[in-house]
Formats: C-alpha cells, sequence, structure tokens
C-alpha cells in the first residue's frame, strides 16, 4: 500500500470519528462545521487521487 492510499484511509477515518464524536460526545447537532469538515476531507481525497494519477503517467 502506498502512501497515497494510507493517506486516503487516514483522512477517512479522521473524517467519521469526529463526525461520531461530535454528534454523540459533544453532543453538537449537524452543522457549518461538520459540513466543512466532510469537504475539507473529500478535498484531501480529491488531492491524493490527484496525486496517485500524476504518478502513474508515462514520462
Amino acid at each position: 500500500m502506498n502512501k497515497h492510499h494510507q493517506n486516503i484511509i487516514a483522512i477517512f477515518f479522521i473524517v467519521i470519528i469526529s463526525l461520531f464524536l461530535f454528534a454523540y460526545w459533544f453532543d453538537i447537532s449537524f452543522g457549518y462545521g461538520q459540513m466543512s469538515l466532510i469537504l475539507a476531507g473529500g478535498y484531501g481525497i480529491y488531492l491524493n487521487f490527484k496525486a496517485i494519477k500524476e504518478e502513474q503517467k508515462p514520462t
């Protein structure tokens, strides 16, 4: 497993755990903070897929 795949998995779990903590431990309803966390995680995953594609390009 390369560094990009590990990074994607880490981002995914960080976002899921953070959303779980916001919802159940801090008892915060879904709002702009959670939505921005999801968008930032999605953008990070997108950048990792873009980097994977760039590495696979023939030179």
